[in-house]
């Protein structure tokens, strides 16, 4: 069956040769060309087999296509348009988008392309869509009737087969060409014709009646002749071209009429010549008409499904081919082999229907079929029918016979599947147990959950599903024991695995046990969470209990709390009201024997104190450098005790502790940051398009990518002399915290808005404004008021902020960087921007650090 994708190809097709033959067209529907050539170099064989059977050569169209351009349409395009035979509508003069009542099998083949090029676009998208809508109601359309696709797509003449030998019943008649080879004594080739009296003209031996005689019974006489009347010479005959007959075909043809054919034509052959036989005619009574008498009856039954070809019988000028209306059908639908609607002649059963049908398919329920058929009354009714296959129930005009499939639903079975190698569904026999199905740890895969398996039961009559646990290691371990269950029809054996998750094998087992609930009756599953190995939905089993519960949920996880747990239970005992309930049970004893009720939740806890070990990394000049276990409330002061220490060349001044949840902090800072400073140049741009400033604003947009590659550290600002006398506070560490040591660093850095941004070699006798005037100096866009000094312990100090006098005095220390900002008086906001430019060198002073270490 055709799909609307087919229409679409087929329709692009149709719409880009009218690009090709008119260009106005194209411009009126502002068709794309290259959707047309690209839906070209998408179309599948079958889409061109559609577009051949409607009477379009997809190949040319697109081979045209790809070598036309929109404006390039001609005349001497258009002619090259390849087309095959198609019906069209011979009865209107008129373009009439309109379809006619009698379709064909693609509408669009009734116009010529010609009609479409003369299209309005309204009226070719009229077209297109009756075109779509038809092909969705023949996709939704249920039956076909048998045997009418075979002229569907055809073209219109279909000629016999000239090369064949003329078989020797072949009735001469004039316009029958001899061919005639003498030899012996004379010599002589002949080519006589058969004139309109009958008869051959021999010259010396005078005129012979042929017409009217098979082609053996001319010969004969013709070779009796040359050797009666020539001694001495022999002859060969045979037949040269062949004349052409008359022949009526009417009736419930596609199209009836008077057709010229040859005379080695059949009744088929007229047929195509005539379009075939419309959705009316009988398939089955073909009759050919002879001087107003029936020659033969043609079943075309006879040559679609047993390729019988006896009564095609080979036309004579004046026959007459009558295909008269439909007679008796009856549909056939579901599990047979060709499912369509049949034209019986001499079939009455339900046996003889399906095997026309082909027969059943192997997945029919061949026990029963029903036939759909209107009673006497006008009524729909329903019969059931026992073995369609061999029924001899008698057939009705009309009549649907639907033949189901079987269900797919395995009876009689035990089955087999979760953690395990081969999955497998086995016939029940009587005394099988569960070892049948696990006969040993080779059918499992690795790490399975022995202890605990499912066992799922259908209850009769209703075929509910129940629940029941199987330990498989005692199963193994005693087999034929109690433990080792007695297996009953339909039951299905599900293991379960440590090495992966439970939904996928539980979901649909869960689905079903929810469906069964109903009012007063809740769904036979409960819940497990907390420190078990896999929590979640379990099915309920008859009488389990919590600790049943926790082994199908995998045993308790390393951390859990071992001695109770908690149940949570819904309880409607009071009918004027739901109770949530709170049960705490002992897991030590033994004898526990708490049974869970449906939709129970049984939570179990986490140890008390229990954490997975924290860590801390100690990197640089320590002695002992490396990845550290700590202990809850365990302080940086004990950290440097377990390391031995810092080494002689540690930078102690310097060291870099760095925090996770800090660096989480940092980075939201930073996105806010970021978000403040685009906002303000934004802000800046427009006061200078309002007041008319001309304010260079680069400087303030480098600022703002240098923020944008800043990363977050996260690093915690120690005084770490201080910290290990006991002077400040000591540092608790944290799991995931860093602590980097450098070694003693002799220089101090003078970066920003200076000529000659650089390091110099510590002086002690040389302030931060002599180190500036080191590296040449500031420049124009520095800010001299907002100079800072950010310390090698990583913490800043404003050397102007308390005055002229106070700055001379700040102290520089190895490992320092004097920071000459930039000059931000572009902005209002002065105490953002200077905000930015410290975090900017705060965190690229610390990664610098990490990345020399």
């Amino acid at each position: 069956m055709k799909t609307i994708k087919n229409i679409a190809i087929f329709g692009w097709a149709v719409l880009g040769t009218l690009l090709v033959s008119n260009p106005l067209v194209a411009a009126e529907t502002s068709i794309d060309l290259s959707k047309a050539k690209e839906m070209c170099a998408n179309a599948t064989p079958q889409q061109k087999q559609m577009a051949k059977a409607a009477g379009y050569d997809l190949d040319s169209l697109c081979a045209q296509l790809n070598t036309t351009s929109l404006s390039g349409g001609s005349s001497e395009n258009k002619d090259k348009l390849t087309q095959l035979p198609q019906r069209r509508s011979d009865s209107s003069s008129e373009l009439d988008p309109e379809l006619p009542p009698a379709q064909p099998a693609n509408p669009l083949s009734l116009f010529t392309p010609e009609q479409i090029a003369a299209m309005t676009p309204e009226q070719l998208a009229k077209v297109l869509e009756k075109l779509e809508q038809d092909q969705v109601e023949e996709e939704t359309e249920e039956l076909k009737a048998f045997g009418y696709e075979l002229f569907a797509g055809e073209p219109t003449s279909f000629e016999p087969n000239l090369n064949i030998p003329v078989p020797a019943s072949y009735v001469i008649g004039p316009g029958d060409t001899f061919e005639i080879q003498l030899f012996g004594k004379t010599s002589q080739q002949l080519n006589l014709s058969v004139d309109r009296n009958g008869q051959l003209s021999l010259g010396e031996l005078g005129p012979i009646s042929v017409a009217g005689l098979t082609f053996e019974e001319a010969r004969q006489l013709l070779k009796s002749r040359f050797k009666q009347q020539m001694i001495g010479v022999e002859a060969s005959i045979t037949l040269g071209e062949l004349r052409s007959i008359q022949v009526f075909v009417l009736g419930e043809a596609y199209r009836p009429g008077s057709y010229t054919v040859s005379s080695m034509s059949t009744i088929t052959n007229a047929l195509f010549v005539s379009g075939g036989i419309n959705h009316i005619g009988s398939l089955r009574k073909i009759q050919l008409k002879r001087q107003g008498k029936v020659v033969t009856q043609l079943d075309l039954y006879d040559l679609l499904l047993r390729g019988d070809t006896r009564d095609d019988e080979r036309l004579l000028p004046g026959d007459v081919i009558y295909i008269p209306p439909v007679g008796t059908t009856v549909a056939v639908d579901g599990a047979v082999t060709r499912p369509a609607i049949y034209e019986l002649l001499n079939e009455t059963s339900v046996k003889q229907v399906v095997a026309m049908a082909g027969g059943l398919k192997p997945t029919a329920y061949r026990l029963e079929a029903q036939i759909t058929r209107i009673d006497d009354n006008g009524f729909t009714t329903s019969l059931a029918v026992s073995d369609p296959a061999q029924s001899t129930v008698k057939v009705k005009t009309g009549d649907q016979l639907s033949v189901q499939e079987r269900v797919d639903v395995k009876r009689g079975v035990v089955k087999l599947r979760g953690h395990v190698y081969r999955p497998k569904s086995v016939a029940w026999q009587r005394g099988m147990r569960v070892s049948d199905l696990v006969p040993s740890l080779d059918v499992l895969k690795s790490l399975p959950q022995l202890s605990s398996a499912i066992l799922v039961r259908e209850r009769l009559p209703l075929r509910t599903l129940s629940i029941e646990t199987v330990n498989l290691a005692k199963v193994l371990q005693n087999k034929g024991s109690q433990s080792d269950k007695v297996l009953e029809p339909q039951d299905e054996l599900i293991v379960l695995g440590f090495t992966e998750e439970r939904e996928e094998n539980l979901a649909d087992l869960i689905e079903a046990l929810e469906k069964q609930a109903y009012a007063g009756q809740s769904a036979k599953i409960a819940s497990v969470s907390g420190l078990v190995r896999f929590p979640g939905i379990y099915p309920l089993g008859e009488n389990m209990t919590a600790r049943e519960l926790i082994e199908l949920a995998g045993g308790l996880a390393e951390s859990a709390y071992g001695l109770n747990a908690e149940v949570t239970r819904i309880s409607m005992q009071d009918p004027e009201q739901t109770e949530v309930e709170h049960h705490f049970i002992d897991l030590t004893k033994t004898d526990s024997r708490f049974v869970l009720q449906s939709r129970d939740v049984l939570n179990v806890r986490q140890r008390p104190e229990y954490r997975e070990f924290a860590t801390v990394e100690v990197k640089g000049e320590v002695k002992f450098p490396g990845i550290y276990r700590i202990k809850k409330g365990e302080t940086l002061k004990d950290l440097m005790t377990r390391v031995g220490g810092f080494t002689d060349f540690a930078h102690i001044e310097a060291s870099l502790f760095t925090r996770s949840e800090l660096k989480e902090r940092e980075e939201k800072q930073l996105r806010q940051l970021r978000e403040k400073l685009k906002a303000d140049i934004a802000n800046s741009q427009l006061e200078q398009s309002n007041v008319g400033k001309n304010t260079n604003l680069s400087s303030l947009e480098q600022l703002s990518e240098n923020l944008d590659s800043t990363e977050a550290l996260g690093r915690l600002v120690i005084d770490m002399k201080s910290v290990l006398s006991g002077k400040s506070e000591d540092v608790i560490l944290k799991d995931g915290d860093s602590l980097v040591v450098p070694a003693f660093r002799q220089e101090v850095s003078v970066v920003g808005e200076v000529q000659y941004p650089t390091s110099h070699l510590y002086d002690p006798y040389l302030n931060f404004e002599e180190y500036i005037e080191r590296s040449g100096g500031e420049t124009d866009k520095a800010d001299d008021e907002r100079i800072y000094i950010v310390k090698a312990d990583g913490s800043v100090v404003l050397p102007y902020k308390s005055g002229w006098v106070n700055a001379i005095g700040v102290e520089i220390e190895p490992g320092d960087t004097i920071v000459v900002p930039l000059d931000v008086n572009a902005t209002n906001d002065l105490a953002l921007w200077t905000q930015v430019s410290q975090i900017i060198y705060q965190l690229a002073l610390g990664a610098a650090a990490i990345t020399r270490l």
